[in-house]
C-alpha cells in the first residue's frame, strides 16, 4: 500500500481538498500503470498527449476537483509528450522551427490564464463543458479526419504572413506545406489556455487545427503537436504545482506507464495511415464524453 493524504484548505485556493482515499493498493498501482501505457501509446499515436483520457478518469473515479484533475493530468501529458517527442525528433518527423514558434505562443496562456480559470470553475460545469468540448472535437475529427497534403513543389500562395516548410523526414520522404503564421500563433495561444484549464495538453485541439486550418500533413501534425505539448504542459505543471494542486502519487504511477507507452506509440505511428489513426480516436472520445456528461447530470 502507498499512503498519502491531501491537505485540505478553503475552497478559494491553496492545496486541493478531495474525497480521494488515503491509499492505493498494489493492484490499483498495476492497473493505473497499465492504463498509463495505453494512454501513452494512443496519445503519442495521435499527438494529443492523452490528457483527454486521464481527466475523465480522475473526475469520475477519484472525484478530484477540476483544478486537481487538470494539474495531475498535465503531469502525465508532460511525461507522454517529452518521451514521444524524443523519438519523433530522432525520426525527423517534427517541424522543429515551427514547433518552437507554436510552443512559445502556448506558454503564456498555459501558465498565466488556464490554471486561474480552472480553479474558478464549478466541478459540475467543468465536467459538462469538457464533455461537450470532446463531442465537438470528435465530430470534427470524424467528418474531416484528414486533409489532402499539398503537391510537392506546388506554387506558393501569396500572403504577407504565409511561410512554407520543405524538408525530408527520417525515412527520406519529402514534406512540403505552407501556413499562415499569424493564425498559427493566435490558435496556439488559445490552445495554451485550454490545455492548462482542461488538463488535456492541447493536442486534441492543436492536431485538428494544424491539419485543417494550417495544412500540415497528418503525421507531421501529430509529431509536431507532441513536441509543442512538452513545452505547454511544462508551463501548466509549473503553475499548478506552485499552488499544490498536483496529486503526485497518481501522476507518478500513471506517468511511469505513459513513458513506456509513448515509445510504443511513436514507433507504431509510421505504420498507420493518418485517417485511420484519427478515426480510432473518435470512438474513445465519444464514449468518454457521454459518460462524463451523464455523470455530471446525475450529481
Amino acid at each position: 500500500m502507498i499512503p498519502w493524504r491531501l491537505a485540505p484548505v478553503s475552497p478559494t485556493g491553496g492545496r486541493v481538498q478531495s474525497n480521494l482515499g488515503n491509499a492505493i493498493s498494489a493492484l490499483e498501482i498495476f492497473l493505473l500503470a497499465l492504463l498509463g501505457v495505453g494512454v501513452g501509446t494512443y496519445g503519442t499515436l495521435v499527438g494529443v498527449g492523452g490528457g483527454f483520457l486521464v481527466v475523465p478518469l480522475l473526475l469520475l473515479i477519484y472525484k478530484l476537483p477540476p483544478a486537481a484533475a487538470a494539474a495531475t493530468s498535465l503531469v502525465v501529458v508532460l511525461l507522454n509528450a517529452a518521451s514521444g517527442s524524443v523519438t519523433y525528433v530522432r525520426r525527423g518527423r517534427v517541424d522543429v522551427r515551427t514547433g518552437l514558434l507554436l510552443a512559445a505562443a502556448t506558454i503564456p496562456g498555459a501558465f498565466f490564464i488556464g490554471p486561474e480559470l480552472a480553479v474558478r470553475i464549478p466541478a459540475r460545469a467543468f465536467a459538462i463543458g469538457f464533455g461537450i468540448f470532446l463531442l465537438v472535437m470528435a465530430g470534427l475529427l470524424f467528418f474531416r479526419p484528414e486533409r489532402q497534403s499539398p503537391v510537392i513543389g506546388a506554387p506558393r500562395r501569396f500572403g504577407r504572413w504565409r511561410v512554407r516548410r520543405s524538408f525530408s523526414d527520417g525515412s527520406g520522404a519529402a514534406v512540403d506545406y505552407e501556413f499562415d503564421v499569424v493564425l498559427a500563433i493566435v490558435l496556439s495561444f488559445a490552445v495554451g489556455i485550454l490545455s492548462s484549464m482542461l488538463g488535456i495538453g492541447g493536442g486534441i485541439v492543436h492536431v485538428p487545427a494544424l491539419i485543417h486550418l494550417m495544412g500540415f500533413p497528418v503525421h507531421v501534425a501529430t509529431a509536431t503537436s507532441q513536441f509543442v505539448l512538452a513545452f505547454t504542459a511544462a508551463a501548466g505543471v509549473a503553475k499548478y504545482a506552485s499552488g499544490g494542486h498536483v496529486v503526485w502519487p497518481l501522476a507518478a504511477v500513471l506517468g511511469g506507464g505513459v513513458i513506456v507507452g509513448a515509445q510504443v506509440g511513436a514507433r507504431l505511428s509510421h505504420r498507420m495511415k493518418g485517417g485511420r489513426i484519427i478515426r480510432l480516436l473518435v470512438l474513445a472520445i465519444v464514449v468518454l464524453a457521454i459518460r462524463l456528461i451523464w455523470s455530471a447530470i446525475q450529481r
